[in-house]
């Protein structure tokens, strides 16, 4: 079983499990949350305040009430929805798009009243445009990051053809082997794929 072929489909699952097994997965959610937060943060800014933001949604909510109440009444009524899943952003001059909300406890997007573009400009020294440039900062790190590892995995996978061979030049990648391949096999020896494991977070 140890000899058996190495499909496309499992180099590809076996790259991606060397990925979760690094973390980058991980740390590239929680930068989504850092994006999220700071859209929030930034709405709050743009209505003037946290007081000045509570107004807003309650207003907000007693129009979607009374649209619904008027619809329930058989009126034709159409409402301005000031609601939207994100806000647009820009930072020190650079319009930086919409940025999202993020999700509720239900996995469904949160959805808030959203102050206009030309209220949500951030000079280059606000405090929101010193974690947008924080944040993008982190996440192209962890791009690079996981762009090395893919390659670096590829390599080894594209250099063997078998689950036995890719064993031999690589033992640790045991840990990363689909299912269908055969995990149970004899010790190796080792080739110097240390820097690879230390990469993923593999113990040689």
């Amino acid at each position: 079983m140890s000899s058996i072929r190495l499909t496309t489909r499992m180099k590809e699952e076996i790259a991606r499990n060397a990925l979760i097994k690094s973390g980058v997965f991980t740390e590239l959610e929680e930068v989504t949350k850092l994006k999220n937060q700071l859209a929030l943060d930034a709405r709050v800014i743009a209505f003037g305040g946290k007081k000045k933001t509570e107004e807003v949604d309650q207003l907000s909510s007693k129009l979607v009430a009374i649209s619904e109440e008027l619809e329930k009444m058989g009126c034709s009524f159409y409402s301005y929805d000031v609601r939207s899943t994100s806000i647009y952003l820009t930072v020190s001059g650079r319009r930086v798009g919409w940025h999202s909300y993020g999700k509720d406890g239900n996995g469904e997007d949160i959805l808030l009243p959203t102050p206009t573009k030309d209220k949500c400009m951030f000079d280059a020294e606000h405090e929101i445009t010193k974690r947008f440039d924080e944040i993008c900062a982190l996440q192209q790190k962890l791009e690079a990051k996981k762009k090395d590892i893919e390659s670096n995995v590829w390599a080894a996978l594209n250099s063997v053809t078998t689950v036995k061979r890719l064993i031999e030049v690589w033992p640790e990648s045991k840990e990363l082997l689909p299912k269908e391949a055969d995990k149970a096999s004899t010790a190796f020896p080792a080739l110097r794929v240390e820097d690879l494991n230390k990469m993923i977070g593999l113990t040689s």
